[in-house]
């Protein structure tokens, strides 16, 4: 007869330190994409326009943050969010943008506290 309680013994020590080093591989890899995710932002914010070439409109505005074109103009007329007309073209700064984000995350966090 052959005892298979001395082999499972053995065999989960080794398993064990496979799962280990895959989670050890998985959050490394995680953290490297991470890393590479904030500098294409980077890369990005630096490549971004100045000035008035960095307008946005209205399409794109509305894919920054998320919402459709008809959200962003409902914010518009509340004025949650300003645009900037030129010329008749209605416009999004970034820079208007991201401040409202921040303030709907302020809105948030005073909710939750």
């Amino acid at each position: 007869m052959v005892s298979t309680t001395g082999n499972e013994s053995n065999s989960d020590p080794p398993e064990q330190d496979l799962r280990t080093q895959l989670r050890e591989l998985v959050a490394g890899l995680r953290r490297e994409v991470e890393a590479l995710r904030e500098e294409i932002t980077a890369l990005r914010r630096k490549e971004a326009p100045e000035g008035a070439d960095s307008l946005l409109t209205r399409e794109e505005a509305a894919e920054r943050l998320r919402i459709s074109t008809r959200t962003l103009h409902d914010l518009a007329d509340a004025g949650e969010i300003q645009p900037v007309r030129v010329r008749g073209r209605v416009l999004y700064h970034p820079d208007t943008l991201e401040a409202y984000i921040r303030q709907q995350a302020r809105r948030e966090d005073g909710r939750r506290g």
